[in-house]
C-alpha cells in the first residue's frame, strides 16, 4: 500500500506490512498445521503456515501523548515489532534412526533417513535479536517524509531476511521407523 498524504498512523503500518510481514509470511512451509515428520513434537512451532498477524495496537504505539508520530517512535515501534517475526526462519529438521532392531517399513535402514531446510514457523523460543538496524534518517529530530520511511523499511526487511535465512537444526532420534510410544510399552505384555 503506498503512503497517502497526510500521513496517519495505519498508513504507516500498512506500508511496514507490505515490506516486513508480508515477507515473513510468504513461504512457510512448516508451522503446526504442518509438520516436517510425524515425530517432530508440535510444541516447536509458534502457529501454522499463515503466519503472524501484525499486532492489533501498532498503529497507537506510533502516538506520543502529544499526538505526534516522531521520528524515534517510528524506529522503536517497528524495530520491536520485526523482532517479533525472527522465529519464522529456516529449519533443519532431522530424522535420525538409531537401530536397526525393528526397522521395517518405509525406513529400514538406521541413520539419517529425512534431513531438509525450509521456512517454518518456530516457536518463539526461537526468535533472534535484531542487530543496529540503520535508521535511514528517521531519528530525533529529523522531519520524516515518504524516501526516508520507505528506506527504512527496506533496511528492516533486509535485517528480518538475514535473521530468516539463520538456519536452526532440530534433530530427532528414534529407536526405529515406526517407534511410538505404545511400541515401548507392548514389550512388558509380550
Amino acid at each position: 500500500m503506498a503512503l497517502t498524504n497526510p500521513i496517519e498512523e495505519q498508513n504507516v503500518v500498512d506500508r511496514f506490512s507490505d515490506y516486513v510481514t508480508d515477507t515473513a509470511n510468504s513461504g512457510i512451509v512448516w508451522g503446526t498445521n504442518a509438520l516436517p515428520f510425524t515425530e517432530m513434537d508440535s510444541g516447536n512451532f509458534a502457529g501454522t503456515t499463515a503466519g503472524v498477524s501484525i499486532s492489533s495496537n501498532l498503529a497507537a504505539n506510533l502516538i506520543t501523548n502529544n499526538h505526534l508520530i516522531t521520528a524515534s517512535r517510528i524506529y522503536d515501534v517497528f524495530v520491536n515489532e520485526t523482532q517479533q517475526y525472527t522465529n519464522i526462519r529456516k529449519l533443519r529438521a532431522i530424522l535420525f534412526v538409531e537401530g536397526d532392531g525393528g526397522n521395517t517399513g518405509s525406513r529400514p535402514t538406521a541413520g539419517s533417513v529425512y534431513d531438509q531446510t525450509s521456512v517454518a514457523h518456530l516457536s518463539t523460543s526461537y526468535r533472534q535479536s535484531l542487530s543496529t538496524v540503520a535508521n535511514n534518517n528517521t531519528s530525533t529530530g529529523n522531519t520524516v517524509g515518504v524516501t526516508q520511511l520507505q528506506g527504512f523499511f527496506t533496511n528492516l526487511q533486509t535485517e528480518y531476511n538475514a535473521k530468516r535465512n539463520t538456519v536452526q537444526t532440530i534433530q530427532v532420534d528414534v529407536c526405529h521407523a515406526s517407534c511410538h510410544n505404545n511400541c515401548h510399552g507392548s514389550r512388558g505384555r509380550r
